[in-house]
């Protein structure tokens, strides 16, 4: 009887919606105020380095994020991945200009199963990130990439 009535329980609460289905969304954000998400089912770990967050699932490296402060050559960081863009398109690789909107600029590479995206915001001039991730999980992060208010 008591196992009849668990099992109800667990039926009732997977029915309405309080179950917990393993695809929460973890919200990530970076130096230049750009948010992006990934379900928890798709990582297990971040691991915090001096220059890079890396993101891991069963003991591999799924990807990492990189804060990259801009070369003094430019005038800000939109200019400097600007100018990346225009030399990826000279190299291999799937390269697609991002549509992120009038306050960033970016585009991503993708090589051997893995995509990178360079990201510059406008109110950040003197840096820009780069986000690096497997090739099949990169779709969901860049659905859910937005420029956001500055971090309160």
């Amino acid at each position: 009887m008591k196992r009849t009535i668990a099992i109800g329980f667990v039926l009732v609460s997977m029915l309405s919606g309080c179950a917990a289905t393993g695809q929460t969304p973890i919200q990530f954000r970076t130096s230049n105020d750009l948010t992006f998400e990934l379900s928890n089912s798709q990582f297990d770990t971040v691991d915090v380095q001096p220059f890079e967050t890396q993101i891991w699932l069963d003991s591999a490296m799924i990807g990492s994020l990189m804060t990259m402060e801009t070369n003094p050559d430019f005038d800000t960081a939109v200019d400097e991945v600007r100018q990346g863009f225009d030399e990826a398109e000279k190299s291999s690789g799937k390269i697609v200009q991002l549509d992120l909107g009038d306050s960033a600029y970016g585009f991503s590479v993708t090589v051997n199963g893995y995509t990178t995206a360079f990201i510059a915001t406008s109110k950040h001039p003197t840096s820009w990130i780069t986000i690096s991730i497997k090739e099949d999980v990169f779709d969901d992060v860049l659905s859910s990439m937005s420029v956001s208010k500055a971090h309160k």
